[in-house]
């Protein structure tokens, strides 16, 4: 349990001398104070372990807000934040409704604000001892995500916790991981699924036309506006809008885009008139914001307001575990589409999917198998590993061991330092089996007999390679 001096108070506060104040009256307390001056700042301490909050909240700060929203969405049994300063019932409807524990009237009644940081204080004392834990859960089956690995797991938590919000959702994740299908589980699992979901991939138009797509325009706003049209924001209001590939936006649209996230305001283009817009955003992206962010290309102010709740889906070569009920589920899909009458993958086409590195993720992976089964011999209702394409069937895995330059094959571009060279260098060409034996033996030799370790580096499977040991034990001698 942790001591009073131990209990870590994030202060965020804009006043200099008001948050001066703060820190010396919870110091004197015997707390351990952190400050910020804006919510932006205060997202760096998220995860460092704030055990409470104490925000000033500026009318109609939306960002704030949302603050307190992505808190309470990622430490739901943490006790925060207290909030000062609401000078409207609305804005102390939507901090409580956000996550707020109390709101104080006047900031500076020291005793009030420290009869209540102690009353919190105690409740995570008491919820620390008695485990208690109110987590949500998602089945990530009904929304179309299927997984059971640890990293989709928490990916499920994370779409359950944030559906019941209204901050701004940034989905980061390669393409083909499935950012779509977590914008439409967030949607389809919050208060507003009976709102529409309206989705735009600014990847997929010409940058002059995101604009009028995203804000609609009135008539004669510029060449070919022959009428009026409703943008994007407008259209999903009381529901949400999904921008995906956000990225891709230019400078100039990026700071339309932060003034709408601000005031929930959007213009027409051509028009005079503001529309009050009760839209949630979800956006998404396949590009290093923060790396953009450095070299100039996407607005810093723009990505922490983007940055409220943050979801990374996963690519498939860190989830290898959830392959073999990915390809079941799309065995069950493509039967329906295509009419194949497939029922199993055999255990050497399953490896070779296992072992292969998916570049293009779970959409490659569908893609493969939809291939296989509607080229397949018909006769048969198991996919074998003659129905797999060429370039998932021959790659050698890696385990970290030198090429030898005369014996690079045409698996392994003679570029790939990390390809397995076989230890045979003399004599007739190996067989598959035994160039495989070879690069299990080195991978074993390599990392001590460390099953895992080897496995990780050859790139199958751990119970892979405990069935390929066991099969070599159990095959009789010559």
């Amino acid at each position: 349990m942790k001591t009073t001096d131990e209990y870590e108070i994030l202060v965020i506060e804009d006043n200099p001398t008001q948050r001066a104040t703060l820190e010396g009256l919870l110091t004197q307390a015997g707390y351990n104070v952190k400050l910020a001056d804006s919510a932006e700042r205060a997202l760096r301490f998220v995860e460092e372990g704030i055990d409470c909050v104490i925000a000033h909240m500026i009318p109609g700060d939306i960002a704030r807000i949302d603050l307190v929203a992505h808190w309470k969405t990622y430490f739901p049994d943490t006790p925060l934040p207290l909030v000062h300063g609401m000078q409207s019932v609305d804005d102390m409807v939507k901090s409580i409704s956000a996550g707020a524990h109390h709101s104080l009237d006047n900031l500076m009644d020291a005793k009030l604000m420290l009869t209540r940081l102690m009353g919190l204080v105690e409740a995570c004392q008491k919820n620390t001892k008695q485990e208690i834990s109110n987590e949500p859960e998602l089945d990530g089956s009904k929304n179309g995500m299927l997984g059971h690995s640890p990293a989709m797991k928490n990916v499920f938590r994370l779409i359950a916790r944030s559906s019941q919000a209204f901050s701004t959702v940034l989905i980061l994740g390669e393409s083909g991981t499935g950012k779509d299908l977590a914008a439409q589980a967030i949607h389809r699992n919050s208060p507003r699924s009976a709102g529409p979901f309206i989705a735009l991939n600014c990847a997929a138009m010409p940058e002059s036309l995101i604009e009028s797509e995203l804000f609609g325009y009135e008539k004669g706003a510029f060449t070919g506006a022959v009428g009026t049209r409703v943008g994007r924001f407008e259209a999903a209001k009381g529901g949400t809008l999904f921008i995906d590939e956000i990225g891709d936006c230019s400078l100039p649209l990026q700071a339309k885009l932060l003034r709408v996230l601000e005031n929930r305001i959007v213009t027409p283009l051509g028009g005079h008139r503001d529309i009050k817009v009760d839209t949630r955003v979800v956006a998404a992206t396949s590009r290093d914001l923060p790396a953009m962010v450095a070299k100039g290309q996407f607005r810093e102010d723009l990505y922490y307001r983007l940055n409220i709740i943050t979801i990374r889906m996963p690519p498939l070569r860190e989830r290898v575990e959830d392959i073999p009920l990915l390809v079941r589920g799309f065995i069950e899909r493509v039967n329906l589409q295509n009419d194949c009458n497939v029922s199993s993958v055999s255990a050497p086409a399953l490896e070779a999917l296992e072992r292969y590195n998916w570049p293009g993720n779970v959409r490659e992976l569908l893609n493969v198998i939809e291939r296989a089964m509607v080229l397949s011999d018909k006769s048969r209702t198991t996919l074998a590993l003659s129905d797999l394409p060429p370039h998932i069937v021959t790659p050698i895995a890696e385990c970290g061991l030198p090429v030898a330059p005369d014996r690079v094959n045409a698996t392994h571009p003679a570029g790939c330092a990390n390809a397995v060279a076989p230890i045979g260098m003399a004599g007739p060409p190996l067989t598959l089996a035994q160039l495989e034996q070879q690069v299990i033996d080195a991978a074993m030799v390599r990392f001590s007999n460390n099953r895992t370790k080897a496995a990780h580096a050859i790139g199958i499977s751990v119970r892979t390679l405990q069935r390929k040991l066991a099969q070599r034990e159990e095959a009789p001698a010559i």
